[in-house]
């Protein structure tokens, strides 16, 4: 999907494919696509209806790697790797001919596509953070039990037992909610009625993977900065999972509008819970009991 000029807003693509008798002609451009150094096919989101909405008018297809015209341009490496060892590429499609069965899907149906992987995707990815920071969590105990300074142990030191209840709490909140969003994925089959939640935890992974896996380092201290320990990578994973399948920002845009799909604006100048409003309307509601009251004083 992404373009070098193009990631979170896929209106902003310009990678084209254009009808020809029986093929497609694709041209244009693509960024960060994944495993492209070993893959024997690419899939390749590209417009085929430039006067419609992006959301219609964006077909998928598998392009074989040796077709004619695909270039690799370059290899890049992520956290920290080489482009020799990377294994995202930037992608130069020059009038890239593929018969119409290449075709992945309808026509102008690529995000229905894109979004049943990308809903499962970003459950995926909570998934995986459970287990890092857990495996995390694991090691930050570990080593507070393991290691004396300043005479006692560092479990008895009430700044890393703050680390490890906070990181426990983090984690626990964490799973359950996506314990949560997978149940609600299988009660219903349906990832758009889910996207909320889907959206929610997708923010917060960054969140929890950095703030646990920080705290596990520094419990390790110069150890913990070290590649004999797995920390550093887990902390750079955290800022990777922030960008991977929409950016944080992204997510919590989509989760303010869709809670606030369940509210609707007060009816006049006061909000609906301003007191002097609340207290005139219950004297309103109860004004015969009132009155029977006062004359009975």
């Amino acid at each position: 999907m992404t373009e070098p000029q193009a990631g979170a807003d896929p209106s902003q693509f310009t990678t084209r494919a254009v009808r020809d008798g029986d093929d497609w002609v694709i041209n244009g451009w693509k960024f960060f696509s994944s495993n492209a150094r070993t893959a024997e096919f690419l899939i390749v989101m590209v417009v085929t209806d430039p006067d419609v909405s992006v959301y219609k008018g964006t077909s998928m297809f598998l392009v074989p790697t040796n077709t004619p015209g695909v270039r690799l341009e370059r290899h890049l490496g992520v956290l920290g790797e080489t482009a020799e060892d990377g294994m995202h590429a930037l992608i130069h499609y020059d009038d890239v001919r593929v018969p119409a069965s290449a075709l992945l899907g309808e026509e102008g149906g690529a995000f229905a596509i894109a979004q049943t992987r990308l809903g499962g995707g970003r459950i995926h990815h909570a998934m995986r953070t459970i287990g890092m920071a857990g495996k995390a969590l694991d090691m930050m105990c570990e080593r507070a039990l393991s290691r004396h300074t300043a005479g006692s142990r560092l479990s008895e030191k009430q700044f890393v037992q703050g680390y490890i209840a906070d990181s426990y709490a983090q984690l626990t909140q964490f799973r359950l909610f996506v314990l949560h969003t997978a149940w609600s994925i299988d009660k219903y089959n349906d990832y758009r009625r889910v996207r909320k939640d889907i959206a929610a935890i997708k923010m917060l992974i960054p969140g929890v993977l950095h703030d646990i896996a920080s705290r596990a380092l520094q419990v390790h201290g110069a150890l913990g900065t070290s590649n004999e320990m797995p920390f550093t990578r887990m902390v750079n994973t955290s800022y990777l999972l922030g960008l991977a399948d929409g950016p944080t920002e992204v997510h919590k845009v989509t989760v303010a509008k869709q809670v606030l799909r369940g509210y609707s604006p007060s009816d006049d100048l006061w909000p609906t819970e301003h007191l002097p409003r609340r207290l005139a309307a219950a004297k309103e509601k109860y004004a015969e009991y009132l009155e029977h009251e006062v004359g009975n004083l």
